[in-house]
């Protein structure tokens, strides 16, 4: 399992904006059949950030979404919104509860 976290922050004026994108990537990521989870968060107390929490089947999962025309599209988008570059960070699971 691939487990990640993403961490974009919105360009003042365009939070609304990035958020519609970000959903419509959360939806085009929904079809992908490697894609375990893949919910969007808003932070609550910094108005424009965003977070992801990713599960991806395994690294050629990953390797797909990461790859394919709709990320890549959404990509440049997030790049024209959003102040500086995101942050991405891939996780180890160490423990945990049951969901």
């Amino acid at each position: 399992m691939i487990t990640l976290t993403a961490k974009i922050q919105a360009a003042e004026g365009n939070e609304q904006e990035l958020e519609v994108v970000l959903r419509e990537l959360v939806k085009a990521t929904a079809t992908e059949d490697g894609s375990v989870e893949y919910r969007l968060h808003r932070v609550v107390d910094t108005p424009g950030a965003f977070r992801f929490i990713e599960k991806f089947k395994d690294q050629e999962a990953f390797d797909f979404h990461a790859n394919s025309d709709h990320f890549k599209a959404a990509i440049g988008k997030i790049g024209a919104l959003s102040a500086g570059e995101g942050e991405l960070e891939m996780l180890e699971l160490i423990d945990s509860i049951p969901e």
